[in-house]
């Protein structure tokens, strides 16, 4: 009898975590909501913008397939150039990639989930802001990855995480196709949200000739690339880069991972509820002693920083931006100058 009552107060402690969850998205949803209908700040300081780079990108994959089937992924880029006026307006990949000049580094972001239409235009913007003041008024180009990741938060969110979280794998060969159609000489930096890191992993894993739900793709496989890679609040298992596990090819597609960490993000903290045999979040974890041992000879391109002193117990991207501090700490990797090397050191 006390092993049933005891199994009810564990399934009601999950139910009220997950409605604690459900709240917060609810909140974000209306807050951001209230930002997108608000102009964008304008950046202080000086930060010196040259002219060809006083804009950037947003590649958004609506039109492409989000369901996982026999057939390979088809990636139908939807482009558009936008300015820091908040005017853009439509372009092509093809545009996009002879804009790019050599050696100037590509910065790429990609959002998490419950991202909606409204929000991307403001949060993009921000997000490009953010990251001026950490260039230092050093030129660099900047995407905004878009990947349909809206979905109406319900009770039973954990539901609603695990579409979201598959459909972010099957984006990553959308993203490793982008990464494909820029030049071998544009260094790239990645810089990912949420489940906007398991993009990311996903899109690493592919270019290193790794399986995405059973899926594998020859043509995005690519060699002697310079990518380094920064992750914000990891919405992926701690192991899931380790030797035999899901993403377990990524490490070999970047030159160093960035992983900064919250262990007070209250949407981490009880991630590993979204189902039975979860580990615990890479972005409130970090990378514990076993998985650098599984990590092997990959184990010193990793590192991770703690920075919940700075964001506190937040998860959402508009919270993050709002540290111009944690964009200093991931400017070594996502512009490539020689201290954003992975040293295996960890914080």
């Amino acid at each position: 009898m006390a092993r049933y009552r005891y199994a009810d107060q564990i399934r009601s402690c999950r139910i009220a975590c997950l409605l604690a969850l459900t709240v917060a998205l609810l909140t974000a949803e209306s807050l951001r909501a209230a930002d997108a209908a608000e102009p964008v700040p304008a950046v202080t300081g000086r930060v010196r913008i040259s002219e060809s780079h006083s804009r950037y990108w947003i590649v958004s994959t609506e039109d492409s397939p989000q369901s996982f089937d026999d057939s390979l992924p088809r990636f139908c880029a939807r482009v558009q150039c936008r300015h820091s006026d908040g005017s853009g307006h439509g372009s092509s990949l093809e545009d996009l990639r002879n804009s790019l000049q050599p050696g100037i580094p590509l910065v790429v972001m990609v959002h998490g989930s419950f991202m909606d239409s409204p929000s991307v235009g403001p949060e993009s913007l921000r997000t490009w802001k953010w990251l001026q003041h950490a260039a230092g008024g050093r030129p660099f180009e900047f995407i905004y990855f878009r990947w349909p990741s809206y979905r109406s938060p319900s009770l039973l969110i954990n539901i609603d995480v695990a579409v979201l979280g598959r459909r972010a794998s099957r984006n990553g060969f959308y993203l490793a196709g982008l990464i494909k159609a820029v030049p071998e000489a544009t260094p790239v930096g990645l810089i990912g949200h949420s489940h906007g890191t398991r993009v990311i992993a996903s899109a690493l894993h592919l270019m290193a000739g790794g399986r995405v739900e059973e899926i594998g793709c020859p043509e995005l496989s690519c060699s002697h690339r310079h990518i380094r890679t920064v992750f914000t609040a990891s919405a992926i298992d701690h192991d899931w880069l380790g030797k035999g596990e899901r993403f377990e090819r990524a490490l070999c597609s970047t030159e160093a991972l960035l992983n900064l960490q919250n262990p007070r993000d209250p949407a981490l903290i009880i991630y590993p509820l979204r189902r039975i045999g979860s580990r615990r979040a890479l972005g409130h974890t970090g990378f514990t002693e076993k998985d650098l041992q599984q990590l092997g000879a990959q184990a010193v391109k990793v590192r991770d920083v703690n920075v919940g002193s700075t964001v506190g117990c937040q998860h959402m991207w508009p919270e993050w931006v709002e540290h111009p501090a944690v964009a200093h700490q991931a400017a070594p990797w996502l512009f490539l100058s020689s201290s954003g090397s992975g040293s295996g050191e960890r914080d």
